[in-house]
């Protein structure tokens, strides 16, 4: 049978490639960021494609450095290098599947995946790409930083003051947050369901909708194919099969359904793409939070 190897692969994430976590006062706002500097790497048009998976972080990308191309589903190299350059600070909204992007040369970028309740609270929106201003002050720091984690550090110290104006206190205080995206879920889920004067189904879909932008149904979506790649990335003989039955999936084939939902590709062929290709570098980088 099938083995399933996700994020378990030759490639490691270099040092073109970062993960950056927040500090504790943080980390119900802040998920995590993530920097890609290619500028001392010699890359091939096609390994400048970058291949995201589907997400329901709110994030802010900012580009210091070249140009990005991007697209909101897969698509080939031709249509993305025909497309208009992204901003050099951007708005994107949780993606519910997956998207890749491009550059025509070296670039110095970093993306901060943001909660969506969180971001709702800093002044931000679910149905608009409007980034506010204190936290576009923020991200002017990284430009004056050379120095991706000295950046990261500054970008923290002026977000956790605005963080604490905008923070009010929850029904569900205790969670301290996390970049595992299952712990987030949970906390939400918790928080739809005790807060507000109305307790049946609608009323807590209503309120989990109007915070996160998403559906139950899709959160747990969000968190199940989450908790598989943390799977994935531990197994070492298991089968595709006894990985499937660990994740709670019904069988193999739902397994494959909901990996090609979110990633585009089958199993097999994201495994094979994880482990050759520069490409998909971000999920072996994602890979790094189990």
């Amino acid at each position: 049978m099938t083995t399933l190897r996700i994020a378990r692969h030759a490639k490691v994430p270099g040092p073109d490639a970062q993960i950056l976590f927040p500090p504790a006062e943080l980390g119900r706002c802040v998920a995590f960021a993530i920097v890609r500097d290619t500028r001392a790497r010699t890359l091939s048009r096609t390994d400048r494609l970058n291949y995201f998976p589907a997400s329901p972080l709110t994030t802010l990308t900012v580009v210091m450095n070249g140009q990005i191309h991007m697209a909101n589903a897969l698509c080939d190299l031709q249509t993305l290098s025909l497309s208009e350059p992204v901003p050099r600070e951007f708005v994107s909204l949780p993606q519910p599947g997956p998207i890749v992007s491009w550059s025509p040369g070296a670039v110095r970028v970093v993306t901060i995946g943001f909660f969506p309740d969180a971001w709702c609270k800093l002044g931000g929106a679910l149905d608009g790409n409007c980034l506010p201003q204190a936290i576009k002050a923020a991200a002017e720091t990284f430009r004056r930083s050379r120095d991706a984690v000295v950046g990261w550090e500054n970008f923290c110290g002026l977000l956790q003051e605005v963080w604490r104006a905008a923070h009010t206190d929850e029904i569900v205080p205790y969670w301290s947050g996390s970049s595992l995206l299952a712990d987030w879920v949970r906390h939400v889920l918790l928080q739809s369901a005790m807060s507000g004067p109305g307790r049946s189904v609608r009323a807590i879909e209503r309120r989990l909708k109007r915070s996160t932008g998403h559906s139950r149904q899709a959160l747990e979506f969000f968190a199940k194919v989450e908790q598989l790649h943390g799977l994935a990335n531990g197994a070492r003989s298991e089968t595709a099969a006894q990985i499937a039955h660990d994740a709670v999936f019904c069988d193999q084939a739902h397994m494959g359904r909901a990996v090609k939902r979110a990633t585009g590709f089958s199993p097999v062929r994201l495994n094979k793409l994880i482990e050759t290709e520069e490409a998909f570098w971000c999920y072996r980088l994602l890979g790094e939070r189990f």
